[in-house]
């Protein structure tokens, strides 16, 4: 699901086709009103309208990654936001596939650029996110259900279940830029529905932008090199 991700749509969508050359990429439009669709239109993404009434609205969110992949007409399916890039390839996948693995196993973190400037391609740098181990990438053709928590965390899948025994690394960026951060916090906090409210789901989006901007530049105190 995708709302408003100019910046990083292109990075996502030319990591996943550089892994997976014949990959389909759907995007749900949660009625974007930037660049995002005709950038993905540009790159033959498939674009599925799925509007929230302009709301962050996780218990939808949920229901939709546990759902969406159901009518895909590929074994293998990879369920992440635009954020969220799983280091695997066709040929890693097509090994995990013969030895008999259904569930590919995600080792998360979160990624920190250590610039002030949007050049994706240079941000090297993160910390470990365990929160990001989900299961992103399954074969269907063995998991009837996926069973996603809030987020997509945890799940509790259920048919012929067997976790890759490696764990591929997942980069999170979530640290991209220090004032876009500020801004994509505010808009966040905005379009928090009453149901995410209710529950206390990403009330951390509700903060000042002082303390945000000072948790981003203390995430930059303690990284780790990632990406080599």
């Amino acid at each position: 699901m995708a709302f408003n991700e100019e910046v990083l749509i292109q990075y996502m969508i030319d990591h996943y086709r550089n892994n997976f050359p014949n990959c389909n990429i759907v995007l749900f439009n949660n009625d974007c009103t930037d660049n995002t669709i005709p950038i993905a239109k540009k790159n033959n993404c498939e674009i599925i309208h799925y509007p929230t009434n302009n709301q962050v609205d996780d218990f939808k969110l949920r229901e939709l990654k546990n759902n969406c992949w159901k009518s895909s007409k590929t074994d293998w399916v990879l369920i992440c936001d635009i954020d969220e890039l799983l280091n695997i390839n066709e040929k890693k996948l097509k090994h995990e596939e013969i030895i008999g693995t259904t569930i590919i196993s995600s080792e998360g973190y979160n990624m920190v650029n250590m610039e002030d400037n949007f050049d994706l391609t240079n941000i090297k740098y993160g910390f470990r996110a365990y929160q990001y181990d989900k299961a992103y990438l399954f074969n269907k053709k063995y998991i009837k259900e996926i069973n996603y928590c809030h987020g997509g965390h945890s799940c509790q899948p259920i048919g012929k279940i067997k976790f890759s025994d490696k764990k591929y690394k997942l980069y999170h960026y979530k640290y991209i830029n220090p004032d876009y951060h500020v801004s994509r916090y505010k808009i966040t906090a905005d379009r928090l529905s009453q149901a995410n409210i209710k529950c206390g789901m990403g009330l951390y989006y509700i903060d000042t932008p002082e303390h945000i901007r000072a948790a981003f530049e203390s995430e930059r105190l303690r990284v780790i090199k990632v990406i080599e």
